[in-house]
């Protein structure tokens, strides 16, 4: 047991940078993607900005570390041994959480990971000391270990500043635009300036002065036996403090010029407020969130130092009253947290995964909505539109119409741009405003829910969510905040449950959670590469329809339609041979291929309107044939949902099976419905419409409209049942469906190939008699 407790400490170590890898993963969408959304500048050159501000904010954060030492249990009422177990739990929690959130493409609040990590652990450990039998202490005295005011404070702080950041990004923003309006350009000479310096002036005081001013405190420097550059920033601070007003009053006429110069010379003075903001937000970042990563392995260290000066007691009784004391940080593991921390945002390419949850909430443009609407999210869009109603009939007309005026966009919409300049220099402004306010304060505030809200806010004001798609943004919120709930939650059941079994089984459970946390690494890995790779999948469908459309890649067209085309012969021959053998794991994977066939096709849905505009100034006709083709496609999956659906559910409720000469109908017809499909293939890989046969086509709706007729007389004759009969009908309906809409396909298929081939505009008339 010599070795065990400094092995403790290198395997925190080693845990830290980790830690530190996967928390900047996760926060990185904090400061980068209003940068990014808006494009204003390249990926390198706002990779750049956002670096500096990290390594300077490292510096300005030993303050924070407080909080993982003392802030949420008190260290005198435990021993060395209850410490590092807290410790270790907190660690080993905090990255496979965070990790598991990368891995999903979600945004979540490292500071509430860390600080219910923190809770779990010492709640777990508290209650193990205070039930054990040599103690006799009552269950209130739980407060005495657990500083329960200031983590309710802390609590509080964190899930209050949800509302006030949403609020404040919206009411503040609302005025910025009526400011600017969307057609800021016109108005940078007088408008534009003035915000200009006020967020310029309003990130500068909160982010360097402040921010020299809280960290000049904690280390203790006071106005004697300092010289050269120490001494100045001193006395500079002392005179900001005693001017304030002055101060405030030089720093926006400073900026004032600088923005009239940037002007003057016909730069976007806008560009430069989102650039510096990201450098400020980052800074703010790194200052305020880098306890998340490091405080508890330095604590740990601390804790270690204390035990070995001591003369390394048994750390069964040795007590920690001294870590309550101030113990300072040294500057070269900040400086070393900020490298890893650049490092992985440069290297990482989960942070582009996470940034686009955000962007596709925030953005101002028409796109694919990542997220479906639930009933809350409606309830919420109904009553604000009828709040919204009432509210706004008590101004007058004329005013309503020319505030209106400045949330027109008159200007046409760049298509890679999800915002404007304005908002993300809002996004910035007001976030570095909040985040910096928590730094001095010494409150944990969380960045990610801070930045994410200010985000949410604004696009309100802009009236980014319209009624075509609030319910789905507001869903999509939704999920987000109900996930940094569940964070909470998860992060202190896990790390009560980790400091448990440390406690009690120390070395083996070591080594069982290491293990576990290897394993959750190998299997998130793979799950992101699967994630990634459907991805790229979805969006070269996308682009192989388009691209046929527009008749550049006519010749893959089959590679596009033939897998399509498969998948729903599988299930329909999953189905009908489910429910003739009443076997239900046919049926279950059936119903699971359709809803992956449906979800793929929901791209091609939300790709219409696109593809069509692409067309505009080419032959119309394209835009035609994309139309027909989505519908065809879209009738056939409704009924492969309807035969689908009714088969399993027909199967899991245990009702009747068919009987004997129903199973040998429904096996005839998928005899008869393989065949067809068997031809449809050929007449797509040769892309030759010879294969054309209309006796199969005439067969099968001639098989299905004599079984229609035997089940009508079976009916009559009483021989099946209710339940029985409706399965049947749905069937036999849903396989006439598919049967006719495939020869619509086929037809219109094979039309356009010959419309393609002969490019002749009147070849449209061939189209006629498809229906629609």
């Amino acid at each position: 047991m010599k070795i065990f407790y400094p092995s403790i400490i290198v395997i925190l170590f080693i845990l830290s940078i980790f830690d530190l890898i996967v928390g900047v993963i996760n926060d990185s969408v904090n400061f980068l993607n209003s940068a990014i959304g808006s494009k204003v500048a390249s990926r390198k050159t706002i990779m750049i900005f956002a670096s500096l501000g990290i390594l300077l904010g490292s510096f300005l954060s030993s303050r924070m570390m407080e909080i993982a030492r003392k802030g949420i249990f008190d260290p005198s009422y435990f021993y060395f041994s209850d410490i590092i177990f807290i410790f270790l739990a907190v660690m080993i929690s905090d990255i496979i959480l965070l990790d598991i959130f990368n891995t999903l493409g979600l945004p979540t609040s490292t500071t509430v990971s860390m600080v219910f990590c923190l809770l779990g652990g010492a709640f777990s450990i508290s209650m193990i000391k205070i039930s054990s039998p040599l103690s006799n202490e009552p269950f209130h005295h739980l407060s005495q270990y657990i500083k329960a005011e200031k983590t309710l404070t802390i609590g509080i702080g964190i899930f209050l500043s949800i509302i006030i950041s949403f609020f404040s990004g919206a009411f503040i923003h609302y005025f910025i635009r009526i400011l600017l309006s969307f057609e800021y350009k016109s108005r940078l000479k007088y408008y534009g300036v003035i915000w200009a310096a006020i967020s310029l002036s309003s990130m500068t005081y909160f982010l360097i002065v402040r921010g020299l001013h809280s960290n000049f405190l904690q280390k203790g420097y006071i106005y004697d036996n300092l010289s050269g550059l120490s001494l100045f920033i001193q006395y500079f601070i002392k005179w900001i403090h005693h001017n304030f007003f002055l101060f405030l009053i030089l720093l926006f006429t400073t900026w004032i010029l600088i923005a009239k110069v940037f002007v003057f010379l016909g730069y976007n003075i806008l560009k430069f407020v989102v650039l510096y903001g990201t450098f400020s937000l980052a800074m703010a970042f790194s200052g305020n969130d880098l306890v998340n990563f490091i405080g508890v392995p330095i604590a740990s260290i601390q804790s270690y130092n204390i035990w070995k000066e001591a003369g390394s007691p048994p750390a069964e009784e040795f007590n920690m009253k001294n870590l309550s004391g101030k113990v300072q940080v040294p500057s070269f593991v900040l400086i070393f947290a900020g490298i890893i921390m650049i490092l992985t945002l440069w290297v990482s390419k989960k942070t582009k995964t996470i940034t686009k949850t955000e962007i596709n909430l925030s953005r101002q443009n028409e796109g694919n909505e990542k997220f479906l609407s639930n009933s809350f999210a409606r309830v919420i869009v109904r009553f604000f539109l009828f709040f919204g109603k009432k509210f706004f009939n008590l101004f007058p007309k004329r005013f309503l119409v020319k505030i209106e005026k400045n949330f027109k966009q008159k200007i046409k919409k760049e298509e890679n741009i999800a915002f404007d300049l304005v908002r993300a220099s809002a996004n910035l402004t007001i976030s570095s405003i909040l985040i910096s306010i928590a730094t001095v304060k010494n409150i944990p505030l969380s960045t990610t829910f801070v930045t994410f809200m200010v985000s949410m806010g604004t696009s309100l004001s802009d009236r980014a969510w319209n009624r075509e798609s609030a319910v789905y943004r507001i869903s999509g919120v939704l999920k987000v905040i109900r996930g940094w709930f569940l964070t909470g939650f998860i992060a202190f059941t896990m790390s009560g449950f980790i400091a448990y079994f440390l406690y009690f089984i120390k070395v083996w459970a070591l080594i069982f959670f290491i293990f576990l946390m290897i394993l959750v690494f190998y299997k998130s890995y793979k799950n992101y590469q699967k994630i990634q790779y459907k991805k790229v999948e979805e969006e070269k469908t996308i682009f192989e329809i388009i691209g046929w459309i527009t008749l550049n890649k006519t010749s893959e067209s089959s590679d596009l339609l033939e897998p399509m085309l498969k998948s729903i012969e599988l299930i329909y021959k999953n189905s009908i041979e489910g429910i003739t053998q009443e076997n239900l794991k046919p049926l279950k994977n059936s119903r699971k291929n359709f809803l992956k066939v449906k979800e793929n096709f929901n791209y091609i849905q939300n790709s219409l309107i696109r593809v069509i505009k692409k067309t505009k100034n080419s032959d119309p006709i394209f835009g035609i044939i994309y139309i027909r083709i989505y519908n065809k496609i879209k009738e056939i999956l409704e009924s492969e949902d309807i035969i689908t659906n009714c088969t399993l559910f027909h199967v899991i409720n245990c009702h009747n099976p068919l009987k004997y000469n129903q199973k040998n109908n429904l096996l005839t017809l998928e005899h008869f419905m393989m065949e067809y499909f068997s031809i449809i293939k050929k007449i797509i890989m040769n892309r030759n419409c010879k294969y054309v046969s209309k006796k199969i086509k005439i067969n099968i709706i001639k098989n299905i409209e004599e079984q229609i007729n035997q089940q009508v007389k079976g009916i009559i004759h009483k021989k099946y049942g209710t339940k029985n009969t409706l399965l049947m009908l749905d069937i036999l309906i849903q396989s006439k469906k598919i049967t006719e809409n495939i020869e619509d396909f086929i037809l219109l298929y094979t039309n356009c190939l010959s419309h393609f081939s002969s490019n002749r505009d009147s070849s449209i008339l061939v189209f006629k008699n498809i229906k629609i």
